[in-house]
């Protein structure tokens, strides 16, 4: 079970953020990505939707030998993790509590802004994660639907970006939050945008950070930890192949990955 690979799903690319700082604090484990993106997005999906394309991935992925997966999507995580959790007997990790847990350390007023996807927000599963930390927070929170597009199509600090940002950023800025947590793993791509709309007084949050710790931690109870050895990776996505393997280079800075085209019929 150590030499298998490490899973991790996404509706797109944005879960490249978790891949990355996992490889950080394990760069010896080898991952299996799998990118959904004939069917993103899924914030504006349904609970029993995002769950079942959540159930059908991880199985997916068993069989192509993962000992461990990420729900590298906050929406995914609000809608799949406990289903998951309690359908696989391998460790199966989220991005929404390490999240929620960074940005009540990292606060000092008290007051955190929230941004994600629609389902992610309309699920208040953040508020819930982080009342359970810190009931008196005061907690606001916007979706931004455009942002995912924007890393999709690489587009991580033109003129449009900064002018989205702007509007979607405004009402946080004006309630003088303190702490920005980005509820989706396509955000950090947009940080520097993010960073300058805000403003130096705001602390961002990036979820991917916390939760390589908690996977970490997670495999070595489980003693799965992977002792050496050259990693291998493998990606999958069901969009256009040459699309996702030029912007999937791109975000994580390595020529000529192997990536792989499903089709959703051969994933039940």
């Amino acid at each position: 079970m150590r030499e298998r690979a490490i899973g991790f799903l996404d509706s797109g690319i944005g879960g490249l953020s978790v891949l990355k700082e996992v490889k950080k604090i394990l760069p010896q484990e080898s991952v299996k990505y799998f990118a959904d993106n004939k069917r993103q997005p899924y914030g504006s999906k349904n609970r029993k939707q995002i769950e079942a394309h959540v159930l059908q991935i991880i199985k997916f992925l068993l069989k192509q030998g993962i000992k461990a997966c990420v729900i590298a999507c906050n929406t995914a995580t609000a809608a799949g993790l406990e289903r998951a959790k309690a359908h696989f007997d391998i460790p199966i990790v989220g991005v929404i509590k390490p999240g929620a847990e960074a940005a009540v350390k990292e606060t000092k007023k008290g007051i955190i802004g929230v941004i994600a996807a629609e389902f992610t927000i309309k699920s208040k599963i953040y508020q819930k994660e982080i009342k359970k930390i810190s009931p008196h927070v005061k907690i606001f929170t916007n979706y931004c639907p455009e942002f995912t597009p924007l890393v999709e199509a690489g587009k991580f600090d033109d003129l449009q970006a900064y002018q989205i940002a702007k509007e979607y950023l405004n009402p946080l800025k004006r309630v003088k939050i303190d702490t920005l947590l980005l509820g989706c793993t396509h955000y950090p791509f947009l940080y520097k945008v993010i960073s300058e709309t805000m403003g130096p007084e705001v602390k961002l949050i990036d979820p991917a950070i916390n939760t390589a710790r908690v996977l970490k931690e997670e495999l070595k109870i489980r003693g799965l930890l992977k002792k050496n050895g050259n990693p291998t990776d493998i990606y999958y996505t069901t969009g256009s192949l040459r699309k996702v393997k030029k912007i999937t280079e791109i975000l994580i800075g390595t020529q000529n990955i192997t990536m792989l085209k499903i089709n959703l019929e051969e994933i039940g």
